[in-house]
């Protein structure tokens, strides 16, 4: 019987320890990121602008953007969206490209990349972002009809403008867009809590805002060795004062969601695919090309995450190809 009663209360002893214990260690997990000082990005977008750069305001966000006119008799509005990470110098070869080719060219950075706003609080849903680039082209082009061209994670804000003004839209390409549904998540809300945000923050300042990592990732997008031009290219707008936070916030908030409702368009839609694509794999092109009826999907073989930039003649020529068949009596 002593046996049976001194059991139970060793038994709660240890759980009161334990949860001491737990106890002690979350408060030394909220407290220890504010004692580590977070590294300084003192970089500003007024450093960093292209000879063709503007800036637009839309939900009180500035926004970055590049144009290249397609001179006086133009047949054609594109608008290219780069994907996470990058810029406007994602489409260094396809804007000027199609500009020749006599389209009017809009790059649009996104909220908290390139050299756009890096506001805290930013919604960086792709139907926010869609809902604010559209409110840019009505300022920039109002009543225009428009190719929207997506990367990545640009493909989701291109897939969304689609599904919210088709009747705007000529066509849409998706460059390994990352288009499938990413629905909320238990991370969606674990990075509400200040102290994990402030985490986040550090591990990015000090382990991915740095030369050598952007070298590495462009390294794994690219399939190559990326040159000294790419690697300043994408890492001169990741020191601009306040990326940490707006990556940290994306996990947050980032919810891409076009997902099945894509099945319901009736637009020209083209698939462009690296067939080494280690980010969004080959596997989701076609998964994307079964989803919506009528998609086109071209691979371009042996190439990366980033066809246009590492295989720049032959997405060229797969996008004016299409555009051109879009509306072949432009040409």
């Amino acid at each position: 019987m002593e046996k049976q009663i001194k059991a139970p209360a060793r038994l709660k002893r240890v759980l009161l320890m334990t949860a001491k214990a737990l106890l002690l260690l979350f408060i030394i997990f909220s407290i220890i990121p504010y004692l580590l000082p977070l590294r300084e990005l003192e970089s500003s977008a007024t450093e960093l602008v292209y000879d063709n750069s503007s800036f637009a305001t839309a939900d009180e966000l500035i926004f970055h953007y590049r144009y290249w006119p397609g001179g006086d008799d133009s047949i054609g509005n594109v608008l290219l969206v780069h994907g996470f990470g990058a810029s406007t110098f994602s489409w260094r070869y396809t804007a000027p490209f199609l500009a020749d080719r006599g389209y009017n060219v809009y790059a649009l950075d996104l909220p908290g990349f390139g050299l756009s706003d890096r506001q805290s609080g930013i919604d960086h849903s792709s139907s926010a972002r869609a809902a604010n680039s559209w409110a840019i082209l009505e300022e920039l082009a109002p009543n225009s009809r428009w190719h929207l061209v997506g990367h990545s994670m640009g493909g989701a804000t291109a897939a969304e403008m689609a599904l919210l003004k088709p009747d705007q839209v000529e066509s849409l390409t998706l460059a390994a867009g990352a288009v499938l549904d990413r629905p909320v998540t238990r991370s969606n809300y674990i990075f509400k809590y200040p102290p994990v945000k402030r985490w986040a923050r550090f591990f990015a300042i000090h382990f991915f805002l740095t030369e050598n990592r952007v070298e590495q990732l462009l390294l794994s997008a690219y399939g190559r060795q990326p040159s000294a031009e790419e690697r300043e290219g994408y890492y001169r707008p990741l020191t601009i004062s306040g990326t940490d936070l707006v990556l940290t916030e994306v996990l947050q908030t980032g919810i891409t969601t076009p997902g099945k409702r894509l099945s319901g368009f009736d637009l020209p839609v083209l698939c462009i695919w690296g067939e080494e694509d280690a980010w969004v794999p080959l596997e989701q092109g076609w998964e994307v090309a079964r989803i919506i009826s009528g998609a086109e999907l071209e691979i371009i073989f042996s190439e990366g995450h980033c066809p246009m930039e590492t295989a720049p003649d032959q997405f060229n020529d797969l996008l004016l190809n299409f555009l051109q068949r879009v509306n072949p009596d432009k040409n």
